[in-house]
């Protein structure tokens, strides 16, 4: 019995011993900022996406969607070294840019594992993702994943690289 303790005991400790080298490995740090901003930033200091968002309610423990727009958002930032930012976000009521719906300036920011979009425009609750995780994917010229609102609602969106010059005809 006490071998069998021992061995239990053992295995505990590099299980306990294993977890804790990859947790470190995966901690927030200001170089894993970076990474990602530069992936998201494309290593500049001002960069465009556009794409389909949509609106998603959880009920039941199911994620239902609500509704779809179309939308341009521009990160901006003051170096390339920065991990913290302007931005504005255009939505549309289709991608051909004609059916304008509403627009805001946001401030974007690490906090922890999550990236934040703290929106200007009354009414918008402040978004966020974890940047490290699955809800957040960028891969060349494509950009995926869901930004958080509350628990139980969300954008689920699909980004592509834009180049939307039309900034300024655009606002509420």
């Amino acid at each position: 019995m006490k071998k069998l303790l021992s061995y239990i005991t053992i295995f505990a400790a590099m299980a306990m011993m294993m977890t804790s080298c990859s947790k470190d490995e995966e901690t927030d740090t200001e170089a894993n900022r970076l990474n990602f901003t530069n992936l998201l930033m494309q290593n500049k200091t001002s960069f465009t996406w556009e794409g389909l968002e949509t609106a998603q309610r959880k009920e039941l423990g199911h994620w239902n969607d609500e509704k779809t727009r179309y939308v341009v958002i521009r990160f901006d930032r003051a170096t390339t070294e920065s991990t913290t930012g302007t931005g504005r976000l255009i939505a549309f009521e289709n991608s051909w840019k004609q059916a304008f719906i509403e627009s805001s300036d946001f401030k974007w920011y690490f906090n922890n594992d999550m990236l934040y979009l703290e929106w200007k425009h009354a009414g918008w609750q402040t978004a966020h993702a974890e940047y490290r995780t699955n809800e957040l994917t960028i891969s060349g010229d494509k950009f995926n994943g869901y930004w958080f609102e509350k628990t139980d609602f969300r954008w689920q969106f699909n980004y592509t690289k834009s180049s939307f010059i039309d900034w300024d005809k655009y606002v509420d």
